[in-house]
């Protein structure tokens, strides 16, 4: 779903829920979707997929609630409004359990034209107060309830699909508190009671966790290893970073000849939070972040250059007999800064 660059909405239903009313505002038809209100849904939801404060999750079974209703919508998509009516009647039930007064919840069928492949869109839309002044009117301004436009990140969303035991996530969405001190059943409702899906790690939370914690057991182990062995090891968890999928056991397997450092590797990704040795990774940050090569020294000196020219820059010498690395930087242009 990440991947999904353009968006096509269907279908469009908004429910208002109130704990100041004994009964929710359950939509009882679709609402016309004019070019305006299209491109403004349609905005909301391509924010949320691209947002980088987004996370992954995964739902806690085929039969939870909102899982159940997206599958028959995606299925038989005729049947969206009594299905999203089920929707908004579970979230009524859980925002019961919460601090907030009011909001309002859309529910939107769009497709992936380069898929065909339909997704649900559960968006959490807090009214934002404002004013106006009505045309020729002598009195004061009033004030009115608007629904956030899509320059303001909404807190609350979901992307989902059903659930699938073969993928790692079936839903994209942001649980971000409303404040500091909101409190624990309001933070805990969105995710846990409405969704019920748990967080599961993001591609790119996965592969820079790969990257990065490669880079941190080679600095610790450069007395063990060979040198060459550090050289490939690196290049290759840099390589398979950019492929359609990476698997840390076989780069193991293949660059380090010592069981006991294959096993201490592995052990480190793991204990950081890997929680898969193969998975799809983030290749679009992975692309980006090979461009850039960055050499740590003592003290915290780094020098960092575009990857396909660092190269021709700075020469990486043979170890000194007291394992120290010697670097030869020459360049025509010098600047300290």
């Amino acid at each position: 779903m990440q991947s999904i660059e353009a968006i096509e909405l269907n279908r469009l239903v908004i429910h208002g829920i109130s704990n100041f009313t004994d009964e929710p505002e359950i939509a009882d038809k679709e609402e016309i979707l004019s070019e305006g209100l299209r491109h403004f849904f349609e905005e909301h939801i391509r924010n949320g997929l691209k947002s980088s404060s987004s996370k992954t999750g995964k739902f806690n079974g085929s039969d939870t609630t909102v899982s159940t209703c997206a599958a028959k919508i995606i299925e038989r998509p005729e049947d969206f409004l009594e299905q999203s009516r089920v929707i908004g009647l579970w979230f009524a039930h859980q925002m019961e359990r919460s601090a907030e007064v009011q909001t309002f919840l859309a529910i939107g069928l769009f497709t992936d034209p380069d898929t065909e492949d339909r997704y649900i869109a559960l968006l959490k839309m807090d009214p934002i107060k404002a004013y106006v002044k009505r045309e020729k009117s002598t009195g004061s301004f009033e004030q009115i309830s608007i629904l956030p436009d899509p320059t303001r990140q909404l807190l609350r969303y979901a992307i989902v699909r059903p659930y699938n035991d073969e993928t790692r996530y079936d839903v994209i969405y942001r649980n971000q508190p409303a404040s500091k001190d909101e409190d624990p059943e309001t933070s805990t409702m969105w995710l846990d009671a409405f969704l019920e899906a748990y967080e599961v790690a993001t591609p790119r939370q996965m592969t820079q966790l790969v990257v990065k914690e490669t880079e941190k057991w080679i600095s610790q182990n450069e007395e063990q290893l060979e040198e060459q062995e550090a050289l490939q090891l690196r290049n290759a968890v840099r390589t398979m970073a950019q492929t359609e999928e990476i698997d840390v056991e076989a780069i193991a397997q293949r660059v380090l000849q010592d069981e006991q450092q294959r096993e201490e590797y592995i052990g480190r990704l793991l204990d950081k939070g890997l929680t898969e040795t193969t998975f799809s990774p983030d290749r679009e940050w992975a692309e980006r972040s090979a461009r850039k090569t960055t050499y740590i020294c003592d003290d915290g000196v780094k020098i960092t250059g575009p990857s396909d020219v660092i190269d021709d820059v700075v020469q990486i010498m043979p170890k000194t007999p007291d394992r120290k690395t010697r670097l030869v930087v020459e360049t025509r242009k010098f600047e300290q800064k």
